[in-house]
């Protein structure tokens, strides 16, 4: 018998004398190699949007859609590691994210937008969460709270000195409401006061966890008037004599977004900076409720991203002579996140209708 060749005989002879569970064992192993042998398929695209609500989106929502994926991996991706691990907001985003237009895409001149850039505003906030959560709060906290604030308490002189400026990014906002020992109990319980002395008001207190308060030009923050007990609101320039912040170091969770903790002692805010549209805890709520579905496509952005990083990977990693994505243990994983990001694309979908429909209720 010559190298090679295989004694058919023999080999015959020892499979007879194998038992039902070793013969098992034979087929599965032979059907192994069988399937190894043939070509390798190539893969599809990692996609996550398992149900094409893509094709839904108008051509504008889908424009702004790709953008800010393109951004994203081209801007953010490479750099998320490193600023992460540092505990820092990358400042040199706020200039390309101003060369972007992202803000012109969202807002008219006068700070109005179409009902169709609501859902826009969204899809925005999603391909952000997708690479990075931080830089989605960035803006969110600036193109939503902050923004919404002035919108939708302010009055008509408040909205043209800000509106064109915060949508190019000239200034970026904050929003101050949680404090050290209240979180966001504004209903009542806030511990930071506003007095008036004639044309101007004095604002005593601190808070806590504010998003972009490191960066920020102006900051919403929402104080307990001391003579009617309501809730105010007022546009707090960062250079006021009186205002502090601190950066919050050690965070275990979105380490890239600044936040801070603002002292204000005796600082002073003319009339003309109070939002003169916020007169109690409602209409802060208001802008609670235009900017909570936001946070709905985060948490969906990050879901995507994790989803597609997880496929991907499964499909690169040998084990046991095969990639993981060929286990069902695996698979059966991969299918259950697919599953739960198509039902929360759904729902949000649908919620981004209702608010663009005004029909959205807190019920």
């Amino acid at each position: 018998m010559t190298p090679g060749e295989t004694n058919l005989d023999a080999l015959l002879a020892r499979l007879s004398r194998l038992g039902p569970a070793e013969l098992k064992q034979v087929q599965a192993h032979l059907a192994r190699q069988q399937q190894d042998a043939r070509p390798a398929r190539e893969l599809p695209p990692v996609n996550s949007d398992f149900y094409d609500l893509a094709s839904t989106l108008t051509e504008r929502q889908r424009r702004v859609q790709e953008k800010v994926r393109a951004f994203m991996h081209a801007e953010v991706a490479p750099i998320a590691n490193e600023y992460w691990a540092r505990g820092e907001f990358p400042r040199q985003l706020i200039g390309k994210f101003r060369k972007l237009g992202l803000g012109r895409d969202l807002w008219r001149e006068d700070g109005t937008r179409d009902p169709e850039d609501v859902l826009a505003g969204f899809l925005a906030s999603m391909e952000m969460a997708r690479v990075d959560p931080s830089v989605a709060t960035f803006f969110g906290v600036h193109n939503g709270l902050a923004s919404l604030s002035i919108l939708l308490c302010g009055s008509e002189a408040q909205r043209r000195e800000w509106m064109p400026r915060m949508r190019d990014l000239d200034v970026i906002g904050a929003f101050a409401l949680t404090e050290p020992l209240v979180g966001s109990g504004t209903a009542g319980g806030l511990t930071t006061t506003a007095r008036r002395e004639g044309d101007t008001w004095v604002l005593n207190g601190e808070k806590k966890w504010i998003g972009n308060a490191t960066l920020a030009d102006v900051v919403v923050v929402w104080a307990r008037d001391v003579a009617d007990n309501q809730v105010k609101g007022f546009l707090v320039r960062t250079e006021n004599p009186g205002y502090h912040v601190e950066k919050i170091e050690g965070k275990v969770a979105l380490r890239i977004v600044e936040n801070g903790h603002i002292t204000l002692t005796g600082c002073r805010v003319p009339e003309t900076d109070r939002l003169q549209n916020a007169n109690s805890f409602k209409d802060t709520a208001n802008v609670l409720r235009a900017t909570r579905a936001g946070v709905a496509w985060m948490a969906l952005g990050c879901a995507m991203g994790a989803y597609e990083l997880t496929l991907k990977y499964s499909q690169e990693r040998q084990q046991f002579g095969r990639p993981i994505a060929k286990f069902q243990l695996v698979q059966n994983h991969i299918v259950k996140m697919l599953g739960n990001i198509t039902a929360v694309q759904t729902m949000v979908m649908r919620l981004a209708q209702l608010q663009a429909e005004g029909r959205l209720r807190d019920e």
